[in-house]
């Protein structure tokens, strides 16, 4: 069942997910790394904060090498560091419940998390899902953006005058776009 769309904002649980990829093909490319923190009573908690390493697979044993440079994520990192995909794609049906996600640019990253669950067994709980970027896009004409770059996480946080973080980091992003959503979502 989906959360009820008019519970007012403070009264809904977000989970703000934000993974790092191999690539942007969900059926040929990997999740190899992912961010999650959970809003609350209208503030970030800090202290769910959590950030995983995936570790190759038979399913997904590619070669992070190609996108190293944007992600800064090795194949020895995810060895090393590594954890089973399914165990974080369970936990979102399980630990991680909340009424909605939240992502910076939910259209890429869904079919990730559709095509993987699939692919281990996992049913997803069904539930809203929130855009950073659907958001700016109908708050801001898209005959005043200049490009889709002004759609990236650090220039909508700047228009926000929110700080700039790493990027391409899933926690960091995870936390930025958190920070963005609440700015988003301001109740004056």
């Amino acid at each position: 069942m989906f959360a009820n769309k008019n519970r007012p904002f403070e009264q809904t649980r977000y989970l703000v997910i934000d993974m790092e990829m191999t690539g942007l093909d969900a059926e040929e490319d990997a999740i190899i790394s992912a961010g999650t923190v959970m809003i609350s009573e209208g503030r970030i908690q800090l202290g769910s904060a959590e950030h995983h390493y995936f570790s190759p697979t038979s399913i997904m044993a590619e070669d992070v090498a190609p996108t190293a440079h944007i992600h800064m994520i090795t194949d020895q990192q995810r060895e090393r560091e590594g954890e089973p995909l399914q165990h974080w794609l369970a936990d979102l049906s399980g630990r991680l419940l909340a009424d909605a996600w939240v992502f910076h640019y939910a259209q890429v990253d869904m079919p990730f998390l559709k095509i993987n669950a699939r692919r281990f067994g996992i049913k997803l709980p069904r539930v809203r899902v929130c855009d950073t970027v659907v958001f700016e896009l109908q708050k801001h004409d898209r005959t005043h953006l200049e490009s889709y770059a002004q759609l990236n996480l650090g220039s909508c946080r700047k228009r926000y005058g929110l700080p700039q973080y790493r990027q391409h980091h899933a926690l960091s992003d995870a936390i930025g776009t958190a920070e963005l959503w609440l700015a988003q979502n301001k109740i004056n």
